[in-house]
C-alpha cells in the first residue's frame, strides 16, 4: 500500500470511529431521555409505593438528602440503568458493587472520571431542548431545587479542604472494624471516630449558618461531605460541571446572584 493509499485507509478509519462514537452519545441521549420522561410521568406512583423504611435506606429522615429520592428514581435511573445507557461504570472503586451500599461505614465510592464526562456531554445536549426543560422544572423544583443550592453553597468551604481531608481519612482509618448488627452501628472505637460523625461536626457551622437562611439543616451537613469525597477520589471538577450545568438551566436566576 502506497503512502497515499496508507494515508486516506487512516482517514477513513478515523471517520468511521467518529460516526460509531457520534452515533453512541446520540443513542445514549435518546435513552436518558426516555427514562427521565417515564421517571417524571410516573413520579406522583413511585414516590407512593417506594419503601423508605430505615431498614432500606439506614436513614431516619428520607425526605432530606439524597438516599430516599435514589429510591424514587432507581426504576428508571439506578446505577446499573446509567451504566447501560452511558456504556461506563459509574464507580471504579468502592463498596457499591451490587448497587448503592448504604450500610458502607469505612469506605465510599471512586465516581469513574470517563462516565462523569460523557454523561456532561449528553445532559448538555438534552438540555438544548426547552421542552425536556419546561417538563422537568417542577420536579426539579419540589425534589432537587433546594438541595443542589446546598450542594453549591457548600463547595467553597469543602471542595480540597486538605485538613479536612486529612481528618476523615483518619476517621476511615480508626473505623475498619466498625459494623452494622441489627441495624445499628457497632464501634470498636467509639462514636466520635466514624466518619460521619467527624464530617458532621467538622461542618457544624456551615450547617447551622444555611438552616437559618431556610435550607435543609441535615443537608447541610451531607453536603460538604460529598465534596470531601470528591476532592478525595478527583472528580470533584467534574461534579462541579455538572452542578453549574444543571443549575443554569433550571436555576440560573440564583446562580447569577451567587457569582455577583
Amino acid at each position: 500500500m502506497n503512502r497515499f493509499k496508507k494515508l486516506s485507509f487512516y482517514v477513513l478509519l478515523t471517520i468511521i470511529a467518529s460516526c460509531t462514537a457520534l452515533k453512541s452519545t446520540s443513542e445514549s441521549k435518546l435513552r436518558l431521555n426516555r427514562e427521565i420522561d417515564l421517571m417524571v410521568s410516573n413520579w406522583d406512583r413511585l414516590v407512593s409505593t417506594v419503601d423508605l423504611s430505615y431498614e432500606n435506606i439506614i436513614s431516619w429522615l428520607p425526605e432530606s438528602g439524597i438516599r430516599g429520592r435514589y429510591e424514587g428514581v432507581k426504576k428508571y435511573l439506578s446505577i446499573a440503568a446509567l451504566e447501560e445507557i452511558i456504556g461506563l461504570k459509574v464507580f471504579i472503586k468502592g463498596p457499591h458493587t451490587k448497587g448503592i451500599n448504604f450500610k458502607s461505614i469505612a469506605d465510599f465510592g471512586y465516581y469513574n472520571p470517563k462516565f462523569l464526562i460523557q454523561l456532561n456531554r449528553i445532559l448538555k445536549s438534552i438540555y438544548k431542548h426547552r421542552t425536556f426543560i419546561e417538563n422537568t422544572q417542577l420536579l426539579y423544583n419540589s425534589q432537587l431545587k433546594r438541595y443542589l443550592r446546598t450542594l453549591y453553597l457548600s463547595y467553597d468551604i469543602a471542595a480540597e479542604n486538605e485538613q479536612i481531608i486529612n481528618g476523615y481519612l483518619n476517621a476511615i482509618s480508626g473505623a475498619k472494624n466498625d459494623s452494622y448488627e441489627n441495624g445499628k452501628i457497632s464501634s470498636v472505637y467509639g462514636g466520635s471516630s466514624r466518619p460521619s460523625f467527624y464530617l458532621q461536626e467538622s461542618f457544624r457551622e456551615f450547617a447551622q449558618s444555611i438552616e437559618r437562611e431556610g435550607y435543609d439543616v441535615y443537608e447541610g451537613f451531607t453536603c460538604p461531605g460529598f465534596w470531601i469525597r470528591r476532592s478525595i477520589d478527583g472528580t470533584q471538577n467534574h461534579f462541579y460541571k455538572l452542578l453549574i450545568l444543571t443549575m443554569n438551566h433550571y436555576d440560573k436566576e440564583f446562580l447569577e446572584k451567587q457569582q455577583r
